[in-house]
């Protein structure tokens, strides 16, 4: 029989903060401010959340979004389950290239614009509060390491020792000839 266990620190911390990405992703993250002239007309009409401006990000953000709220449920269902690498170091690796991810689009903005107008792309407070909640998630995710005793080092060392050790190389055997 299970034994239910209740959800630890970290892991109800990249709890919450998945959830809150996932809202996040509906908000505006881009704005557009078209110059016309000295004056700027700034709108959000072109603009836009993370799904309708950016490609491969928002399926990236749903891959970390879906383990972290996953190894809460395994923790909260009192699983057995133990996998090659433990659901809190995965969080906490992809919470932080979450971040990084938003980081790079906050940096480097997408065109949204057309081609011969003057525009700039503004950010807005949505794609900051979803950079706050991927570090949220990754920070959730160091912590319930810690609570585990978990670290990256033992995380490589436990898939190092799992790999089957490498074949020898052989010489193919030749048939020997027999004499009639």
């Amino acid at each position: 029989m299970r034994k239910r266990r209740g959800l630890r620190t970290g892991e109800a911390i990249y709890l919450v903060a998945a959830i809150l990405l996932f809202i996040l992703m509906f908000f505006d993250w881009y704005g557009v401010s078209w110059k016309n002239g000295t004056e700027a007309i700034v709108t959000s009409v072109a603009g836009g959340d993370a799904w309708q401006t950016l490609e491969v990000l928002p399926l990236f953000l749903m891959l970390t979004i879906a383990v972290a709220v996953g190894a809460a449920f395994l923790r909260a269902s009192g699983s057995d389950w133990k996998p090659a690498i433990p659901p809190a170091a995965a969080v906490c690796v992809l919470g932080s290239l979450a971040a990084l991810g938003i980081l790079g689009r906050m940096i480097s903005p997408p065109d949204l614009g057309g081609e011969g107008i003057a525009y700039g792309v503004d950010l807005e407070l949505g794609i900051f509060l979803a950079l706050a909640a991927a570090l949220g998630i990754a920070y959730g995710g160091w912590r319930a390491m810690a609570d585990e005793d978990v670290s990256f080092a033992g995380v490589a060392k436990r898939l190092e020792s799992s790999r089957p050790a490498p074949k020898k190389a052989t010489s193919p055997r030749r048939p020997s000839r027999k004499k009639p």
